[in-house]
């Protein structure tokens, strides 16, 4: 399902993303095959050169992949993106393992006393150094991205310190690639591969001088931080140039708190609708980090609005009725979409369960009632730990989505799902169940990769799938400059 919306009109589709980033991936390599020394007594070290050039050039892709380009995350969904970026880099890695192992095939003797010989060579040889860090770097890069974000290194000096790992590795990876590597020798891989590398710096620019001044151009400032609950904190700012800021319901936007870079930023759905501007409404939960500190936040400070972003957004609903899920804080988005539908008195019948720890934790129903008030809606609030007169004990079930959608057509009804990624996953199995199509089911989340339910592995299968067309596309020039 595309996204229309607010994301500009030069937003590229998926196919759109899917031929270009092949073609800049697989395609320095296409053109350093046209020359650049590819004599060789035997096959591996064109191989090996080539898925050289290859890895070199989805490393520096990862920039624009990370960067939340709306160029690129417009139409897909920023979480998407990210999903792409974290996949792409096993690739990256999977390339540059086929680099090395390729090299190590190279001599005539192939057997394991003469690879490991090589391999010591390499790995000890001054003028492979560069490169020889380059992979050490790309390893540690992988292993704490998916490993330790957010866990045992927190989220902030997590992303400051892998930026800064990232660049001095593509820094030594170009410097090994234009001393070592013969398959360069030639203008046209050469000039390729400065060319992708040209798109990496410009978006380290964007991000670390364009974007930190483009986040405060809204004007943005607090009017009121409040704690709702012992674990839910409200912010809301203000503007006085709101034309600045379009959004539509159920986007997010990476907030920054105060007159700081906004390498300190973090993400924060959007709880209010367009009309509500120029105040614009978050719901914060405590996660033991800067989300600790929202309610304390003084009225006036001046904030970083990045955005918006998202695709979680009435543009991906269909005409038929619609269903909301939403466990936990998953309901500030909601809350917005709510609004929009509450705004123009939207005629379609809606749907939502709400689904928190206890009954004290559903901190919006009763606004959620009066905004719904004279729609077609019924609601569902459950919670884990206890029950009461308006809210039901336990976890969502399908007896509940059946219950909702009495009367109503399932394969006609769009779903949005929002919450942490357990719920996320057990919802989906349970509106495949009653019926609702997987691309009538709308999520977004910032863990794509991780996720396991149907929709996220569609997801993961066409990444996969693009990430094989760039291994065969590399491997097939490479075997033919070869012959």
């Amino acid at each position: 399902m595309s996204h229309a919306g607010n994301s500009p009109p030069w937003a590229l589709s998926g196919k759109s993303l899917v031929v270009l980033y092949v073609v800049l991936t697989a395609g320095p390599v296409l053109l350093a095959s046209f020359s650049g020394g590819l004599q060789s007594p035997t096959i591996y070290p064109v191989l090996a050169r080539a898925t050289g050039v290859a890895a070199l050039a989805m490393f520096l892709m990862q920039f624009a992949t990370s960067g939340r380009f709306e160029i690129i995350s417009g139409r897909i969904g920023l979480d998407r993106t990210m999903g792409f970026h974290r996949l792409a880099a096993t690739g990256a890695i999977l390339m540059l393992a086929l680099h090395l192992l390729f090299f190590l095939f190279r001599g005539r003797d192939g057997s394991l006393n003469a690879m490991w010989e090589r391999f010591m060579l390499y790995m000890t040889m001054p003028g492979l150094r560069t490169g020889v860090i380059a992979a050490a770097l790309a390893v540690l890069l992988v292993i704490t991205g998916r490993h330790l974000r957010g866990r045992i290194i927190p989220y902030q000096a997590w992303r400051l310190s892998h930026g800064i790992a990232a660049v001095i590795m593509v820094a030594l990876a170009l410097h090994h690639a234009f001393t070592n590597a013969r398959f360069m020798a030639d203008p046209f891989g050469a000039t390729a591969i400065l060319a992708v590398a040209l798109i990496a710096l410009s978006s380290l620019l964007v991000v670390y001088v364009w974007r930190p001044v483009q986040a405060f151009r809204p004007g943005f400032r607090v009017e009121r931080a409040r704690a709702l609950s012992p674990t839910v904190a409200e912010l809301v700012l203000t503007t006085d140039t709101p034309e600045r800021f379009p959004f539509d319901a159920g986007q997010f936007a990476w907030l920054t708190i105060g007159r700081r870079h906004t390498v300190t930023d973090n993400p924060f759905s959007i709880a209010s609708a367009p009309s509500d501007l120029p105040r614009l409404r978050f719901l914060i939960r405590n996660a033991g980090d800067m989300t600790s500190r929202i309610a304390d936040i003084a009225p006036g400070t001046a904030v970083g609005v990045d955005g918006p972003h998202g695709s979680f957004t009435l543009h991906e609903a269909g005409p038929g009725p619609l269903l909301f899920l939403a466990g936990g804080i998953g309901i500030a988005p909601v809350l917005g979409l709510l609004g929009e539908l509450s705004q123009g008195r939207d005629r379609r019948p809606i749907r939502l369960i709400a689904a928190a720890r206890s009954s004290q934790d559903h901190i919006a129903r009763s606004e959620i009632n009066a905004l719904m008030a004279g729609l077609d809606f019924e609601a569902i609030f459950l919670a884990d730990t206890d029950g009461g007169e308006d809210c039901e004990f336990g976890t969502c079930r399908g007896e509940h989505v059946s219950r909702l959608l009495h009367g109503l057509a399932p394969a006609e009804t769009t779903a949005f799902v929002c919450g942490p990624p357990p719920m996320m996953e057990s919802a989906v199995a349970i509106l495949l169940q009653a019926g609702i199509p997987t691309n009538r089911i709308v999520m977004e989340r910032f863990d794509f990769d991780a996720g396991n339910d149907a929709v996220c592995a569609g997801v993961r299968h066409r990444f996969i799938a693009l990430m094989a067309t760039v291994f065969a596309s590399v491997l097939s020039v490479a075997l033919i400059a070869a012959t």
